[in-house]
């Protein structure tokens, strides 16, 4: 085993961090207090919106959205190569799987003419009415189809749900992301572009739509002058003190952050791009790298991204394959009404993420191409 150690993607955490909790601390408060409400009004200057609310984590902040959204009874429309977290959301909120289409080759990110093929395959199916249509941005990469995707949701009438987890500092022109559907949600776990060690925000223009998120987030409880008293079954899903000040103080360092993920993008385009048989993720609108993926073909190397990962955990390189698709899960089998996802099938197989944090340096790059191609036999 190597003394090398290469992360995959470990956050930036400094000085205005430390700061930040020490503060927290010292209020005596550790479930809520003055960051939590600091974050939100920051957090929703930053996408755009009139209210954002923070909670545990951005599977709590999926939940919050679809169950103050959608009517109940109805189904969640989503992409197949997403984050499993979509589809845990899916089935708290509604207690049914959610329904799948593809993705682009491109961008990775869900099509509108996918969605919908979905929306009319549900038209022929009973008791699959749609309530919510999830798109992701991912690893950080607008979609494609965002405001087509955004139309046809509100032409069906559904909710429309801006899944920014991966994308925090993205954009589509003037407009960041996470201000296009109905309502956003974003994570900030501790490996995110913004980091609050486990937390989640939602964001919205509706104020109906923030009113039940808020009465959910607690338990349920809507009334306090009514204690313990709720209308229906929730979560505890109210935020950590000590996570919303680690939160604030990463959200005043975004854009630095979000440039040196960009840094670390840019050199890995720059090794590859004399190397024959991988192909990285598309550009469109201005991405926030959060994760840079690469598609290995055969004629690099037969080797599957699993073994390869294996193999570079043994000199110190975290590197990891992409999701399995929400239609390859156990419990999601035949939820891709809308046909066969051969694109996030092929994620699925041929996808490496390469180390891909904020303090990835370029030796740490290099010593990562010497072992990858020692280990395809390609020195």
């Amino acid at each position: 085993m190597s003394d090398i150690r290469v992360p995959l993607n470990a956050p930036d955490l400094g000085e205005r961090e430390r700061q930040y909790v020490h503060e927290a601390l010292a209020t005596g408060w550790v479930t809520t207090g003055v960051f939590v409400e600091r974050l939100e009004e920051a957090f929703a200057r930053r996408v755009g919106r009139r209210y954002a609310i923070a909670c545990s984590s951005g599977t709590a902040a999926l939940w919050l959205a679809l169950a103050a959204g959608m009517p109940r009874g109805t189904r969640v429309l989503t992409q197949a190569y997403v984050c499993d977290a979509v589809s845990n959301a899916a089935f708290f909120a509604t207690g049914r799987a959610p329904l799948v289409a593809d993705v682009d080759f491109g961008t990775w990110g869900l099509q509108a003419v996918e969605a919908q093929r979905l929306f009319e395959a549900c038209e022929q199916q009973v008791d699959h009415e749609p309530g919510a249509l999830v798109f992701a941005h991912t690893y950080g990469v607008p979609t494609r189809d965002t405001e087509a995707l955004v139309a046809l949701g509100r032409a069906r009438g559904v909710l429309v749900v801006e899944d920014a987890s991966e994308a925090h500092g993205a954009a589509i022109g003037l407009r960041p992301v996470g201000s296009f559907g109905d309502v956003s949600v974003f994570s900030a776990r501790g490996e995110k572009s913004l980091s609050g060690g486990q937390l989640g925000l939602l964001a919205t223009d509706d104020a109906d739509l923030a009113r039940r998120a808020r009465q959910l987030l607690e338990n349920g409880l809507p009334c306090r002058t009514l204690r313990f008293w709720s209308t229906r079954p929730a979560f505890n899903a109210q935020p950590s003190h000590l996570n919303a000040a680690l939160a604030c103080a990463q959200l005043e360092r975004l854009d630095e952050l979000v440039k040196a993920r960009e840094a670390v993008h840019r050199r890995w385009r720059a090794l590859f791009a004399e190397v024959n048989g991988v192909e990285f993720q598309a550009v469109h609108g201005t991405p926030a790298w959060w994760l840079t993926g690469l598609i290995l073909y055969p004629e690099f190397t037969p080797l599957l991204p699993q073994d390869i990962a294996t193999g570079l955990a043994a000199v110190g390189i975290e590197t990891r394959p992409g999701f399995y698709p929400i239609h390859r899960m156990p419990h999601c089998v035949g939820t891709n009404l809308a046909g066969p996802c051969p694109v996030s099938d092929l994620l699925l197989r041929q996808l490496l993420i390469l180390p891909s944090g904020p303090t990835v340096t370029e030796s740490q790059q290099e010593y990562v191409m010497r072992e990858l191609f020692r280990l395809i036999g390609r020195e």
